[in-house]
Formats: C-alpha cells, structure tokens, sequence
C-alpha cells in the first residue's frame, strides 16, 4: 500500500508539472502576443504624451483608448527594458499598424520631425508644403532657387555641369527631416537622396538618356494609377517618340496651367488647352516636353528605364475609376473614349 500511494504522488506530481510548465508556456506566449504582435486600426490615432506625464498615466490613458489590453504586462515590460524612464513628451502616431512594444520604443525615441514628399509632386507642389509646414518662409523662394541650380563645379554627375539648372524631376520622393535646415540644405539633401536611391538601383544606364527618362518617369507618374500599367504605358510613350507620333499627354497641359501658368481651376482641361503655346506641350510638339513635370518616385523611374512592349499605341485613364484603357488603332482608341470618358 505505501508503494503505491507513493507511486500515486509521483504521478500526480508529474500532472502538476505537466500542467504547471503548459501555463507557464502560455502566459508566454499571451505576453509575446500583447507585446510584439502588431495589430491593426482603421486609422491612425494621434496620442500626445504630456510634459511630465508618468509612465503609469501614459499607460491608464493607452489603455482607455483602447490601445493596449494589459496593464499589469505593459507595465512590466517597459520596467524590464528601462523605457519608462526615457519616455519623451509629444504628439504621437499610432497605426495603421502597431505593437504595444513599437509605441513605448517611439516613445523612448521621441517625436521626428517628418514630412513626406510623395511620388508627382511638381516643385511647386513641393514648395507650398514646405511653407506649410513652416520649413521655409517663402515659396516663391524656394521655387527659385530650385529652377536656377549653380551644378557649375560637377557636384551632381546625374546634372549637367553648368549654372542656371532647373531640378524638376530631381527633388526625390521620400519621408524627409529638414529641421533646421535653409532651403538650399532641403535642395541639396533631396538632390544626395536622388543620387542615392536612383543610381544605386539603376547602375547600368547611359547618361545621356538620364533626362529623356526622367521626363518619361515623370509623365507615369501623373498619368498612370497602377504599377502594372507603368512598363505599359512607358513602352507607348518611347515608341510614339520614335515614330514622331505626338504623345498628346494630358498631364503636360495640366503643368502648364498649373506650374508655369499658375491658373485657377488648372486641373480642368477644355480643347483650346491643346493649343496652348509652351514647350511642354505635348499636342503641339511631337518632341519630349522640355523638362520633367513632377518628381518621379523609383517605381516610375524603372518603368521609364525598362519599358515593356505591346501592340498598344494609344491609352486613358478610365473616368469613373482611373483604369488605364490600352488600344492598337485609333479607331479602337475613340471608341474606348466614348465608352470610358
């Protein structure tokens, strides 16, 4: 009888054990998942830590905000790392994406000073949020200091090596800290992010075509919604220019009326536009326009860089959802126009 009721505990404190070790295992992995686990929101939250806000208050106010479920976890955490005590005080956004560990490390981080110069914006476009956004005092300014670039010393090989430059088309499309920094600062970091982002990607390529492709990548950029389409509609543009067929290119008059032109209601366009008089022009002139009208970002820059061949010679832009409508013939063309304009 003692035999077995020895057996008896052994056994049931090997139950215990099992039983204890699987608890253990999963408040491991329930911490991992309140932790590190991102979770998603359908838009993004601002939350202000204030100056001289305890961890603790910081912590109550997540939580009644719905952003973290675990108090007693949360708070354990960021006295594990040390993070409560490098806390900055800011405001803060949270998603679409997140963790409960990816807030508290921006927290430690503090606020950055960011602003992001999305793919197609014109110079001018450039300039008024960084006016917006109190980085520089004038836009006008800005505007020319951008169109009469000094690359006399070769500074930029990707530039001609002269004075009185204009960099639309170089100002490159990124998430940007300019604090502090004077307009010709803000110019010069977009123009090394240029250098850096493009040419590194695009290392085999013949200079002398760097513009015409710029030109071509800054035409996608405002015509066409989709990736996909970009290789597309890059390969008709080269192909209209080799067969000195007019690009007839839409967004080219709207740079005029809006960029140089500085028209109101500039994004309406009627048919006398295509008889405006200006070298970007693209009804009148069967040439590439003068110069870029916007900043391309890299997907459009490839795309102008690596065109794909088709059948097609003519495309729009569908009205109702932005679809890009491709044709052989100009009869097909001025069919799909009545149907999708």
């Amino acid at each position: 009888m003692t035999v077995t009721a020895s057996n008896g505990v052994r056994k049931f404190s090997g139950y215990f054990a099992i039983i204890a070790f699987l608890i253990f295992l999963s408040f491991i992995f329930y911490s991992i998942d309140e932790i590190f686990i991102q979770r998603t929101l359908v838009e993004i939250e601002r939350f202000e830590v204030r100056k001289g806000e305890g961890a603790d208050s910081v912590i109550n106010r997540l939580e009644e905000e719905g952003l973290i479920r675990n108090e007693f976890l949360t708070k354990s955490f960021i006295l594990f790392t040390g993070i409560h005590k490098k806390i900055k005080p800011g405001v803060y956004s949270i998603g679409p994406s997140y963790s409960v560990s990816q807030i508290f490390y921006e927290f430690a981080e503090g606020v950055k000073d960011e602003i992001r110069i999305f793919e197609g914006f014109t110079v001018k476009e450039i300039s008024e949020v960084l006016k917006e956004k109190g980085l520089i005092s004038s836009s006008a300014e800005f505007r020319r200091l951008v169109s009469n670039f000094d690359n006399s010393d070769g500074r930029y090989a990707f530039l001609p090596q002269k004075k009185g430059i204009n960099l639309e088309g170089y100002l490159f499309p990124d998430t940007y800290e300019f604090q502090g920094l004077s307009p010709d600062e803000i110019i010069e970091k977009m123009l090394v992010n240029f250098e850096k982002k493009v040419l590194a990607r695009l290392d085999i390529f013949e200079r002398k075509n760097l513009q015409e492709t710029i030109i071509i990548a800054s035409m996608l950029e405002k015509e066409v919604r989709a990736e996909k389409d970009m290789k597309l509609v890059s390969g008709i543009l080269w192909k209209r220019l080799e067969a000195g067929i007019a690009l007839q290119v839409d967004a080219t008059l709207v740079y005029i009326k809006c960029s140089i032109l500085n028209r109101a209601n500039c994004r309406s366009l009627t048919d006398s536009d295509k008889r405006l008089n200006s070298p970007y022009n693209t009804y009148l002139h069967r040439e590439l326009p003068l110069g870029p009208i916007s900043n391309p970002g890299l997907t459009a820059i490839e795309a102008a860089f690596d065109p794909e061949r088709s059948p097609y010679l003519y495309y729009l832009s569908a009205r109702d959802d932005g679809r890009t409508i491709f044709s052989r013939t100009l009869e097909e063309h001025n069919l799909n126009r009545s149907v999708y304009r």
